[in-house]
């Protein structure tokens, strides 16, 4: 398994050594995002501790239409469109329901372009109703950054 092209720049160098068989059971079906290494010594012992952070796992039989919508946003969206896509999956989990429930990523990716900031605002979203709004509304715009100051840019004048 040593050196596979699809495995993660950090786990290519090799794990001499390392039961590699449930480090791929975990990591199968899943894009690793990060990888974190530790190495320790405890009583006399080296130890390396591996911490994987991992995407969501690949659904056989799950339809893609087209590409990630979070891929047509403009670069300085793309950290908030991947934050709100995590904060999502992981609220999902924790009340038992499909991702998809609480928001599709075209509405995340809308969310992204629009910057909403009050729940009004967030409703003109194609999707966002009164009930995803009342539930989630409040967690949603806490990841929406801070509208800049009004009155104008500060950009120097290069007339002068």
């Amino acid at each position: 398994m040593h050196g596979r092209p699809d495995r993660h720049p950090s786990l290519q160098r090799g794990i001499q050594g390392f039961p590699e068989g449930a480090l791929a059971q975990v990591a199968t079906g899943r894009e690793v995002l990060d990888v974190r290494e530790r190495f320790f010594v405890y009583g006399n012992v080296p130890h390396l501790v591996l911490v994987l952070l991992l995407g969501e796992p690949r659904q056989a039989g799950r339809r893609r239409e087209g590409p990630d919508p979070g891929d047509e946003l403009p670069e300085d969206r793309r950290a908030l469109y991947r934050t709100l896509r995590r904060w999502r999956n992981d609220r999902a989990r924790l009340d038992g329901v499909p991702s998809y429930v609480i928001a599709r990523n075209a509405q995340l990716a809308e969310i992204c372009r629009r910057l909403p900031r009050t729940l009004a605002e967030l409703k003109e979203v194609e999707g966002i109703g009164e009930a995803t709004s009342a539930k989630y509304g409040q967690e949603i715009l806490a990841f929406i950054p801070p509208a800049p100051p009004s009155g104008g840019t500060a950009e120097p004048d290069e007339g002068a």
